[in-house]
């Protein structure tokens, strides 16, 4: 494989996954406030697009590409901001951080359970 080949097979567009699409879909319909962010195309990965809802809470899928991003953001009435050049809202990585918070406690208890059940053998 040549750097020729890595380059043809980028341009190759892919097709965004009809599933991905009813999930976005399904996703907007339960929750308020939502804004689409469209994720840039690298090396290794199509274009994606992330959409976050109003308290934070978000999903994230490939797309394929921008005509694809602008067609389903359109259909589900949401807005569309480049993440590469906006960025993603501060209440994603709130919301994020209140989540990992949470599993982590969680994770824990379930450990010290564990452990009482061990010693109690």
């Amino acid at each position: 494989m040549g750097i020729q080949d890595i380059f043809r097979r980028r341009n190759a567009r892919i097709p965004a996954d009809p599933a991905d699409l009813d999930h976005f879909r399904r996703w907007c319909r339960t929750r308020v406030g939502v804004e689409a962010f469209l994720e840039p195309e690298t090396l290794v990965s199509v274009p994606g697009l992330c959409l976050v809802a109003f308290d934070g809470e978000w999903t994230r899928r490939p797309v394929g590409d921008l005509a694809t991003a602008r067609r389903i953001t359109s259909e589900l009435k949401v807005p569309l901001f480049d993440a590469s050049v906006n960025g993603y809202p501060q209440r994603m990585r709130d919301y994020e951080e209140v989540r990992i918070k949470r599993e982590r406690r969680e994770r824990a208890e379930r450990l010290r359970e564990q452990m009482r059940g061990a010693d109690e053998r």
